[in-house]
């Protein structure tokens, strides 16, 4: 399975990377076992309030299930609160493409679609079993918690087109809630989850390799946002200083949400939301949320997703290696995105970089949990989006 990349620095955006299988329960090697990491502040700084003459706009975003009230809305509480896969559980619905595949790119999409789908739903489950089953506060028991994945009634058939990769999938599933949790057999299911990584596609790339090379070259003028945001380059360089001022940063958030509100054009609004979010703007979450659910299409659609995933995840979900990762919540927002890129590029043949920007949304990895300490993928979001995504070669 072919991975399409750009040179966009963005971490996660790496086809599955094949699971590794446990060495033992020893945790000697493993630092400190904490149950639950620490839940650390990115930014130890307070921000402090706006002056009361510069003040917020009231505006609701339109958002449901992509919101912060939403998101808070569906974790569980009391007893329930430590069971991992709740969540995720709850939007099982809406991870898979079952739109028309009528035309060569429609089936190419699909397929492409469809098969990364089911991967990173098994990869969720399987780094479950893997957590739950290397913690070591109870180093004595060598009892195997079995890994579960809930599944739709034809999930199967939704995800892959062919026999081969359905069955092989089927042995995954199987794999999980049976097998002990020794490295002979995590190995034999990494084994057989490369397997099905690696069956070949039924229809042809919807980017080829030429396409591809050609795009990247052009990739910072076809994504120039200063076509929409005039004086982008000024924003941006206020958060990129060494020395910034968090304080500093939230006040200017608030003539940008104005700005925001104002504007007429959708890809001004997904600029302008990126950088008040950079800004520390409190309810930023929602913002991207409204623009991902709005169902017009942007190229900066991909950027949005990985900003609202990214922020959703540390601010609502936690940082911690033990936290809920919702995968599908996130890949129902995913779809939504996809499906803007897909009525684009179906009015839009020719256009190249929507295609590369689909097969990187396509292809963007889970966020993974780390071991010990080191919590999720989240950890250290707000630095990195604010520092290190989406940048132009020369700032």
């Amino acid at each position: 399975m072919e991975h399409l990349i750009t040179s966009i620095p963005i971490t996660g955006i790496v086809l599955f990377s094949l699971l590794s299988g446990c060495s033992s329960r020893d945790c000697n090697n493993s630092g400190i076992f904490v149950e639950r990491s620490p839940e650390l502040e990115v930014n130890l700084e307070e921000k402090n309030e706006p002056e009361d003459s510069d003040i917020f706009l009231e505006y609701t975003p339109k958002a449901s299930f992509t919101s912060i009230r939403q998101m808070e809305a569906n974790i569980p509480v009391g007893e329930e609160e430590s069971i991992l896969g709740l969540v995720n559980a709850k939007f099982l619905k809406g991870c898979y493409y079952t739109g028309k595949t009528s035309t060569p790119f429609l089936a190419s999409f699909a397929e492409r679609w469809n098969k990364a789908a089911f991967l990173r739903r098994f990869v969720n489950a399987e780094e479950l079993f893997e957590r739950e089953n290397s913690n070591c506060v109870d180093s004595v028991s060598t009892e195997t918690i079995r890994g579960t994945l809930p599944l739709l009634s034809n999930e199967y058939e939704l995800a892959f087109r062919n026999t081969r990769c359905r069955s092989l999938a089927k042995k995954l599933v199987g794999m999980l809630t049976t097998i002990d949790y020794i490295p002979e057999e995590t190995e034999m299911m990494a084994s057989i989850f490369s397997e099905l990584v690696n069956v070949p596609f039924d229809t042809p790339d919807f980017l080829s390799l030429k396409e591809k090379n050609e795009v990247e070259k052009q990739f910072w003028e076809l994504y120039d946002k200063t076509k929409y945001v005039s004086d982008y380059v000024t924003i941006l360089k206020k958060r990129l200083a060494e020395d910034v001022d968090y304080d500093e940063l939230y006040r200017l958030s608030i003539p940008l949400q104005k700005r925001y509100v104002e504007a007429e054009s959708f890809d001004a609004k997904c600029v302008l939301a990126l950088e008040m979010a950079c800004y520390g703007f409190p309810y930023e979450v929602d913002y991207l949320g409204e623009l991902i659910e709005d169902g017009r299409y942007s190229k900066y659609l991909f950027e949005v997703w990985i900003s609202w995933r990214l922020r959703a995840q540390a601010q609502i979900f936690g940082i911690s290696t033990w936290s809920e990762i919702p995968d599908n919540l996130y890949d129902n927002a995913r779809l939504l995105v996809a499906k803007a890129y897909v009525r684009h590029i179906l009015d839009n043949p020719s256009d190249n970089l929507a295609k590369l920007l689909l097969m990187n949304l396509i292809y963007t990895d889970n966020l993974h949990r780390k071991g010990s300490y080191y919590g999720n993928e989240s950890m250290g979001a707000e630095w990195a989006l604010r520092t290190a995504y989406f940048l132009p070669e020369k700032q």
